[in-house]
């Protein structure tokens, strides 16, 4: 059991590739503000449960997230809490954001999640159905 993490009562590998992308894809996640966007998103992670292996903003309008989490953390909830904390940060700190965007959203409702392991699905598939 290499690469494996450990809590209380189990052992886990749960590693999850996450994108979302700001309202009409506006492209304000440059300069200062990426660079508050990796801030946030390291203090969010540690704080919640996850480990953030690796994080990069795309044409300014969009995060790619890697992240490790414990399997009791729901990432729907991880995404939805970040996405909030994160817009009443930058409306703040930098409020020539916030008239980009109306009812104050900074995110698109939507997100996309991908698990990643070192094993295929159709390889745990032949390992389940091996007699």
């Amino acid at each position: 059991m290499i690469d494996l993490e450990t809590v209380r009562s189990c052992v886990y590998k749960a590693n999850y590739r996450l994108i979302w992308a700001t309202k009409y894809r506006r492209k304000v996640l440059l300069g200062s503000v990426k660079v508050r966007l990796d801030e946030l998103l390291k203090t969010f992670a540690e704080q919640n449960g996850c480990r953030l292996l690796a994080a990069r903003v795309h044409d300014g309008d969009h995060v790619h997230v890697f992240v490790s989490a414990r399997p009791k953390v729901s990432i729907f909830e991880v995404v939805r809490v970040f996405n909030c904390i994160s817009a009443k940060v930058f409306f703040v700190e930098f409020s020539e954001i916030e008239s980009q965007f109306w009812g104050g959203h900074l995110w698109l409702e939507g997100y996309a999640v991908r698990t990643a392991g070192e094993v295929t699905g159709a390889k745990i598939e032949e390992y389940i159905n091996r007699k």
